[in-house]
Formats: C-alpha cells, sequence, structure tokens
C-alpha cells in the first residue's frame, strides 16, 4: 500500500491496483488497474468531472484489511482481493462486494455491490418511462434518441448510499433483476473507476453528487417563462404574427422559436448553415432594429433557433485540455471551433438554440474522432460536449446565461442546458422528469399537449414550459373558447408564480435539489411514495397531480389551491377538477409563496412589490432570492435574499419579512409587498410594524401604499399591503389576533378520518353552502348541499338525529338572509311552510327535494336583489350581452370597448353578479338556447343566433351545461 496525490493505493493480491481518493467526508473514488497508473476518465479530461483529492481521512488497519475513514463514512478494502465494504460515521453497513470487481486482464470493467432486503434504488436519468423505483430491473447506460433519451449512471440507495459510474462507455447496469440481491454494473471497454457517495439523505447524495459532476446551471429568468415554438414551415412575418397574438390575447410569453425550417437548407448540420433567403431575408444593408428580430425584441420576445451537429467536438475539447497544460500539441489542432459559425446568429440577436438528437441516428460504425476516441466512448460524451461549447461560447460572446434546450444528454448535463421529454406522451413525460430529477439534472419539460385541460395543467406546472408546433397547428389563440380559457388562466398562474421558480431554481443550483421532485424525494419515509408516478412536489410547497382523478395527500396538513379545502394527511382521495381547472394542484400548510403582479413578459426591471400568500400553519420560514436575472452575477453572490418567517397560534399570527440581504444589479430601489394571509378566521385586530391598521369596507388596489386591511370572508383572506422602510434597515412586522380559536384538531380529525360531526359542528360543507348562497354560486350551493346531505341525512340511520339537523341546514338559511337584510318568507315564497314545518313534513325524499328549492330560491333571489342595486358599469355590460348575445363576447374584447382594466373588470364583475364574465356570458347563451330550441329552432339555427358557428361546438357545450343534447331536448 502506498500514498499517491493524496490517494491511497492498494497493490491487490490476486492482481492489478486498487485506488481510493477521499474526496470529502461523505464521498469516495474508487478505481482499479492493471498498473499502478491511473488514466483520468473522458469526463475528467474535459472538465465535466471535477474533485480534488482530499487529505482530510485516517486509515486503520486490521490484517489484509484497511479501512479508510472519514467523518462522514468508512470503506474498508480487503487487499487480497480488492472487495470492498462501505459503512456510515455510525458503523451501520450500506453495501458490501461479495466478490472481486472484474478481473483486470479482462476487457472492460465490471463491480457488485450486495443490496439489502426491501432496499430501493433511484436515478439513471431518462432511460425508463414506467417506474422511478429501478430495484428489480436492467438499464443499458447508451443513448437512443426516443427510447433513452438521456441516461445517467449515478444511484442512490434507500439505505442512503450512492453510485456514479465515472465512464462515458457503453454499459449496462443490473439492480437484482438477474440476481434478487446484487447491483452489478460492467462494460466491455474502458476501466473500473466510480464515486460512493454517503450521506443522511437523498438531498445530502444529490448535493455530494452534483459537487463532483457540477451544480445545475441557473437559466435567465425569462427562460422560466413560456416557450412557443412555431411551425417548422413559418416565415418571417408569420412568426412575428404569432408573437403580436400572444399580446393580443393577453397570454404571457417570452421565447419563440424556429425549426430547421428557418434554414437555406433544412436540417443543415454543416459549418455554413444560413437563414433561408424568401422566408427569413436578412438584407446586409438593414439595420438590427429593423429585421424581424428586431421585431421580436421590441415586442420583448426572445428568438431560439433549432440546431443539428455532426461536427468533431472533440478536437476543440483537445484543444482546451491541451492548452490548459500548457503542451505545445496544441499547434496541430488546427480546425475551428463549432460555436465559430453560430456568432453570426447570436450577433443578429438570437438568444437560445435547441439541439436535435439526430447525430445518435446517423452515426458512423468504427469511426475513430479526433481525440482518438471510438464511437462506443464518445456515443454518450457528444451531447455533453456540443451543449458545453454552446454554453461557454455563449457565454463569452455574450457576458449572458445561455438558454440551450436539448432532448438527449448524459451525466453532467445539467452544468449546460435544459432538456425536454420529446413529444407529448402525458404520464411517461413526467417519469422521464422525475427520474432526471432523482439524477441531479433540474431544468425538464416536455411538449405541452394543448388539446386538453389536463396537458396544459401539466405543462404549465414544469420547471420551464414549451408550445411546440414542429408540424402542427398548436398556438394557443386557435384554441376553442373553453381550453383558451384555460390556457390563458394557466400562464398568468405560471407567470405570478415566477419568483417562488427562480427562487426554487437558486437553491437547485447551490444543492442539486430539483424544482420538480419525485414523491419519494420529498416524503422519503411514506410507503406510499414509490407507486406515486401521477404526482410531485413543485419546489417545497405545491403538490401537483396530473392525469388522474386520485391524488395521494402525505402526512401533515394540504390545502386545496383552487378552492381553499383543507385536508388532513396521509390520505388518498378522489379529484374532480372544473373548469378551467386542468388538475389538482394543493398547498402545504405554513407554505409562503412569493408571486409578481401580472405581466404580459419578463423585463428587464423586476416589480418593485410583489404579493406573499401566506397559508398559516405553525412556524415556517422562506427565503425569497432575487438577482438580476441575466448575468453570471449569482456565481458571485450578486444576489438578494429576504427571509420571510410566519409563527401561527390558535389565537394569534406574526409575520416577519425581513430585510434584503446583498445587492445586484438593478435592484429596485425600495421593497413593497401585497400581502394575503389565509387567515383561520376573521382578525379582531391587524397591527403592522406596532401600529394598529383600520379594517377598509374595499379591498386595496394591487400595490396600494395604505395601512388599512380587508378581510374577504368567502376566501377567509386578511388583505393588505407593506413597505420596507425608507429611512431604517428593519424587519415589516405584522400581527393578527383572532376572534375564537382555529379548532385545527377537530377539523383535521373530521378530514381524516371521515368521521360525520356532532350536531352543531360547522362542517366543510356547510360553510361551502353558505358561501354559494351569499356568493349567488349555483354549482358550488348544489354541490355542497348533496355532500351535506349524503353525510349528514343519508348516512344517518338515526330518524330524529336527521331532523335535527335538518333543522340546522334550516337555521344557516336564516342566518343568511338575515346577514343579507332580506325576509325569510318573501325569499322562500311559496315553499315557505313547507319549510317552517320541516319536522311535521319530514321524510328524505321530500326534504331533499325542499332544500334543493330552497337554494334555487336564495339564488335567485340574490341575482335579481343584485341587479336592483347594480354597479352603472356592470349594468352596461349585461345590457351589451343581452343586446349581442349572438357575438363572440369575451372579457377582454369588453375591457377594451369599455376602455378599463381587464383584471380590475374581471373583479368588479364577479363582486357584484356572484360569477365570472365567462360563466355568466355561457350561462345566458345556454338559457337562451333553451328558449329557441323549446320555440321550434333548429339546432343549427339556435347556433348561429347565439354566436357559435361550429355547431357541434355548440352542441357539446349545450350538453355540458343541460346535461341532454340539444336534439334530446326538442324531442
Amino acid at each position: 500500500m502506498c500514498a499517491k496525490s493524496n490517494g491511497i493505493v492498494f497493490e491487490i493480491t490476486s492482481g492489478g491496483y486498487l485506488r481510493v481518493d477521499s474526496v470529502s467526508p461523505g464521498t469516495l473514488r474508487i478505481r482499479l488497474h492493471e498498473t499502478n497508473d491511473f488514466p483520468e476518465s473522458a469526463l475528467e479530461r474535459y472538465g465535466i468531472v471535477l474533485h480534488r483529492s482530499s487529505d482530510d481521512y485516517s486509515l486503520e488497519y486490521d490484517g489484509p484489511s484497511c479501512t479508510i475513514r472519514t467523518d462522514k463514512a468508512a470503506l474498508t478494502v480487503d487487499t487480497r482481493n480488492g472487495c470492498l465494504s462501505l459503512c456510515n460515521e455510525r458503523g451501520e453497513t450500506l453495501t458490501r462486494q461479495p466478490e472481486r470487481p472484474w478481473p483486470v486482464a479482462a476487457q472492460g470493467f465490471g463491480a457488485h455491490f450486495m443490496l439489502a432486503d426491501g432496499e430501493r434504488i433511484y436515478g439513471l436519468g431518462d432511460v425508463k418511462r414506467d417506474r422511478i423505483q429501478h430495484r428489480g430491473h436492467r438499464a443499458e447506460m447508451r443513448i437512443e434518441n426516443v427510447h433513452r433519451y438521456a441516461p445517467v449512471p449515478f444511484m442512490m440507495s434507500s439505505r442512503r448510499w450512492g453510485v456514479f459510474i465515472n465512464t462515458t462507455w457503453c454499459h449496462e447496469i443490473d439492480i437484482g433483476h438477474t440476481v434478487r440481491d446484487l447491483l452489478t454494473f460492467q462494460g466491455t471497454g474502458g476501466k473500473l473507476d466510480y464515486f460512493l457517495f454517503v450521506g443522511d439523505s437523498y438531498a445530502e447524495l444529490l448535493d455530494r453528487y452534483t459537487d463532483v459532476v457540477g451544480k445545475p446551471v441557473l437559466l435567465p429568468v425569462w427562460a422560466y417563462g413560456l416557450t412557443y415554438v412555431c411551425h417548422q414551415q413559418v416565415n418571417a412575418r408569420e412568426m412575428v404574427d404569432d408573437a403580436l397574438n400572444f399580446r393580443r390575447a393577453g397570454i404571457p410569453c417570452d421565447m419563440i422559436g424556429l425549426e430547421p425550417g428557418w434554414m437555406e437548407k433544412k436540417y443543415d448540420h454543416s459549418v455554413d448553415m444560413n437563414w433561408h433567403p424568401e422566408r427569413f431575408a436578412l438584407p446586409p444593408y438593414s439595420k438590427k432594429s429593423d429585421t424581424f428580430i428586431g421585431a421580436l425584441d421590441k415586442l420583448d420576445f426572445k428568438l431560439s433557433l433549432w440546431l443539428t451537429c455532426m461536427h468533431d467536438l472533440s478536437i476543440e475539447e483537445e484543444r482546451l485540455a491541451l492548452s490548459e497544460s500548457s503542451s505545445s500539441a496544441t499547434a496541430t489542432l488546427t480546425e475551428a471551433p463549432w460555436y465559430e459559425h453560430l456568432r453570426k446568429f447570436v450577433d443578429q440577436g438570437v438568444s437560445a438554440f435547441k439541439l436535435s438528437g439526430a447525430p445518435f441516428g446517423l452515426e458512423t460504425s468504427g469511426r475513430r474522432w479526433g481525440n482518438g476516441m471510438s464511437d462506443d466512448e464518445m456515443h454518450n460524451l457528444y451531447p455533453i460536449l456540443l451543449a458545453k461549447q454552446l454554453h461557454l461560447g455563449f457565454k463569452e460572446q455574450t457576458g449572458r446565461r445561455s438558454m440551450i434546450y436539448m432532448a438527449n444528454g448524459y451525466t453532467g448535463m445539467q452544468r449546460y442546458a435544459a432538456t425536454w421529454a420529446g413529444t407529448s406522451d402525458h404520464q411517461p413525460a413526467l417519469v422521464s422528469m422525475l427520474n432526471h430529477g432523482m439524477s441531479g439534472h433540474i431544468h425538464t419539460t416536455e411538449d405541452m399537449d394543448v388539446s386538453t385541460p389536463e396537458g396544459i395543467h401539466f405543462g404549465f406546472l414544469q420547471p420551464w414550459s414549451q408550445v411546440n408546433s414542429w408540424a402542427y397547428w398548436r398556438h394557443p389563440c386557435l384554441l376553442e373558447h373553453e381550453l383558451l380559457q384555460t390556457f390563458r388562466m394557466y400562464a398568468q398562474l405560471r407567470y405570478s408564480l415566477l419568483p417562488y421558480i427562480y427562487s426554487a431554481a437558486h437553491n437547485a443550483t447551490r444543492t442539486g435539489m430539483p424544482i420538480l421532485r419525485a414523491m419519494p424525494l420529498a416524503f422519503p419515509d411514506d410507503p406510499h411514495a414509490d407507486g406515486l408516478l401521477h404526482q410531485y412536489m413543485f419546489g417545497d410547497s405545491l403538490l401537483v397531480a396530473v392525469y388522474t382523478r386520485t391524488v395521494y395527500l402525505p402526512e401533515g396538513v394540504w390545502i386545496d389551491y383552487w378552492t381553499g379545502e383543507r385536508h388532513m394527511g396521509p390520505k388518498q382521495l378522489e379529484y374532480a377538477a372544473v373548469a378551467p381547472v386542468g388538475g389538482p394542484l394543493f398547498v402545504k400548510a405554513g407554505a409562503i409563496i412569493p408571486v409578481w403582479p401580472e405581466l404580459s413578459s419578463i423585463g428587464p426591471k423586476q416589480p418593485e412589490i410583489i404579493g406573499l400568500h401566506l397559508y398559516l400553519y405553525g412556524e415556517s420560514e422562506y427565503v425569497l432570492i432575487e438577482d438580476d436575472g441575466v448575468t453570471y452575477g449569482y456565481l458571485e453572490q450578486r444576489i438578494a435574499e429576504t427571509l420571510i418567517s410566519c409563527r401561527t397560534t390558535d389565537k394569534r399570527t406574526m409575520v416577519q419579512i425581513g430585510t434584503r440581504k446583498g445587492n445586484y444589479g438593478g435592484m429596485p430601489c425600495r421593497r413593497g409587498y401585497d400581502v394575503y394571509l389565509h387567515v383561520p378566521a376573521k382578525p379582531l385586530q391587524v397591527t403592522i410594524d406596532g401600529s394598529s391598521a383600520e379594517e377598509t369596507v374595499h379591498p386595496p388596489e394591487a400595490g396600494a401604499a395604505r395601512d388599512g386591511w380587508y378581510f374577504d370572508r368567502i376566501s377567509r383572506i386578511v388583505r393588505l399591503s407593506a413597505h420596507e422602510h425608507p429611512d431604517k434597515r428593519e424587519n415589516v412586522t405584522i400581527e393578527v389576533c383572532y376572534d375564537a380559536t382555529f379548532h385545527r384538531e377537530t377539523q383535521a380529525r373530521h378530514v381524516r378520518h371521515g368521521t360525520p360531526d356532532s350536531p352543531g359542528t360547522n362542517t366543510h360543507w356547510e360553510t361551502e353552502l353558505e358561501i354559494g348562497l351569499e356568493t349567488g354560486d349555483r354549482v358550488k350551493a348544489f354541490a355542497a348541499l348533496e355532500e351535506w346531505w349524503a353525510e349528514r341525512i343519508e348516512r344517518i340511520p338515526n330518524l330524529d338525529e336527521a331532523r335535527v339537523n335538518m333543522l340546522i341546514i334550516c337555521g344557516l338559511f336564516v342566518r343568511v338572509c338575515i346577514r343579507q337584510g332580506w325576509n325569510v318568507q318573501t325569499v322562500l315564497d311559496g315553499i315557505y311552510d313547507a319549510f317552517v314545518n320541516i319536522q311535521v313534513l319530514f321524510k328524505k325524499e321530500q326534504g331533499y327535494d325542499l332544500m334543493r328549492q330552497a337554494v334555487q330560491q336564495f339564488i335567485e333571489y340574490r341575482r335579481s336583489a343584485k341587479k336592483s342595486d347594480i354597479h352603472p358599469l356592470i349594468k352596461q355590460i349585461t345590457d351589451i350581452v343581452e343586446k349581442e348575445i349572438d357575438d363572440n363576447i369575451t372579457l377582454h374584447s369588453m375591457a377594451d370597448r369599455l376602455h378599463v382594466n381587464s383584471s380590475h373588470l374581471s373583479r368588479m364583475f364577479k363582486q357584484a353578479v356572484g360569477q365570472s364574465f365567462t360563466d355568466y356570458v355561457m350561462i345566458r347563451k345556454m338559457e337562451r338556447a333553451k328558449s329557441l330550441l323549446i320555440a321550434g329552432s333548429s339546432v343549427s339555427e339556435a347556433a348561429l343566433q347565439l354566436g357559435y358557428k361550429d355547431t357541434s361546438h355548440f352542441i357539446r357545450v349545450f350538453r355540458k351545461y343541460w346535461g341532454v343534447t340539444p336534439g334530446e331536448l326538442k324531442i
């Protein structure tokens, strides 16, 4: 045994030399070679693998065995055969080798590791799209377009150890497939070279792995918005029209991309690529601002170009490697770097590149590359070198962060590029992203499926979002009305969440913890986590489920983002999303979520005023991370961090918004906050920085500099504004005192176990019914009534107890009337006598019908009452709808017509009418349609009179609303 360059080298009795390097307290590198000379791997030579050996270890000898011990791990080497045993700092054996690594005399490499009963293995990148737990399966580490987009030879175990195989040679990994308790990796070329990691959690293992292969790069902030890729046959004018249509439709978008049709020679992989002379003419005399790229810039769009490459990238890598070693051999490498041929496009204004996976279908068998490597060694390496050279070339040319995205990848891709999971394949694309996240790669997406609400829901709740038309027409403005509304809503939701997403991306660049997280990564001790392939955590606080009606909520309290309903986990529930919602979205109680105001694109200036949504529960804190969004200043700590903390008890909430720590170019001078407190009850008092704030009657405008607070009793949100102190660096402190305890435990027991509440307890369904009655929300009121009836009447065998429950709900009706100042007899009209004599007349069937009639009476009375005291602007809108019911009336067209802000109009209309503008128009059309059909109009005539150009679309809407087709109604 001898020490060499901080490494420990053992001469193995059975032949060969084994070297162990202590890289860090939890990371060890192991190599096996036939001589005492250990060549560097390709990943190490080209700067993908980065590490330095450490001498912070001790050696312990026990006969033929030697133990290398660090603060976190202990590796015992049997010098007779080279077998290893890995332990943590507590002396617990994590894994061991049952037999020596591959014979040194044989070609290639290999090793076995023991697997314990119940041990689970994660990682491997994008090789399998039907599982995230790989125990019992075998994987080939060789890129194959479509089938294996991005293999990554990294695995981590539920026993808290991990392994990374440091090779680009194609190889195979068998994880208990052939032999149940053995993990085996083997390749026919190259030498044995791997890293072992020890950590107390998956997060620690990812951190240590990405310390070796590089932390993820931070994309420019605009790349976290929406990317739209045009039809491949588009020309410059049509592309600009696509951009304009986003702005006209009020749909935020930041990047627009071109497929290979932009090239003079389609699919040109040479160094002579140019713009198509007819479709994308760039006259040499034109000014940059006057070109189609300049037009996109004026609309705040970045331009992306599709590229393919067959260039020998290894030559430039050798030049760089030899240059760093100061070798004179660089003089023989004269071929220009591939990026040199792209500089002109960047100078013209191109901001991003999309890389094709085509080279992996066009390789030449037996080819020798400029660095002397064979295809088998270069195959997996090629996409990383391509992304690396583009990334570094763009950085050197512009000083800005690059946005490079590709389908194929390998170890280290997170340092240079984002990926997309190919064309839309729904849930398997999610599994690809989950596996990527368990392998150190964070910037993943898919081609969004815009044809369904579910696809839009999934597409916008990803690390970055892309709509790819390719050979189709997928511009959102071409979607039918309902889908367009869904798309716009989710686009606006995504853009509002950008500070949350961007802070998660910042954390990922520091730790390797992905933005989109598989459930085992977030809840490692939950036995259900491995099978949850339809859901994931999006950052720390949002749980997203896609393409499923079954949602599993882990331990804790979870809040339905769309409805505000609270659930106590662990719990599995059936979820039916209601349009325009496309799927389940839950917020972890205690979450603090920063939001941006409504915007159409991510400009160079950041908002001075941002929103903070605090979902009050226990103690929590959040760090908002901001920077200039485009440069590499964040690597030099030119960032600002804001610590926000919250502590909630039964009667009090204390919020502290810390001062911003740090600085960066373009940072707003003074930060303001629109604070949204999701409270358990209406506050008795609110203080801001020790001064009592007054309750206001009307909600504050966003960003308003006022000291008051407003309570929305329907959503149970307290709204207020706060600002940094202009003349002193002190925390902003908000204190909220309540008039009643939260009764959190009682509510949690009810929701978790599904047990009926005792009479008099205010259940979720009663609250929802009360809200539905007071807001005139017919759908919410009837849904709540049905749930309440099933729980409180149908499931109660005791008739007397059921009668008591009926009196409770009758009392709720009376309370609503009193609060509104209505006469109960006037509201209920013809059913009043039955209502007040409910105990005498009571039978379950009669009672249910009576309650439904009562709900309908309340809704109709409220609408008529609202009309008598309606705002003149709202009255004008409803009159226009009645007169122009045959037209395609949208909120945005109405806002433009009346010269008001569309968001303000939307809020004002819903507050006055109790429905969204879209729902109101649709209901009026459906009620008119029913009248026309009953009066004798044909289906096509009715559709035309109501502005539906597509009769089949009219039929679908009618059936969805009335439950029957127009034809069935006429019969």
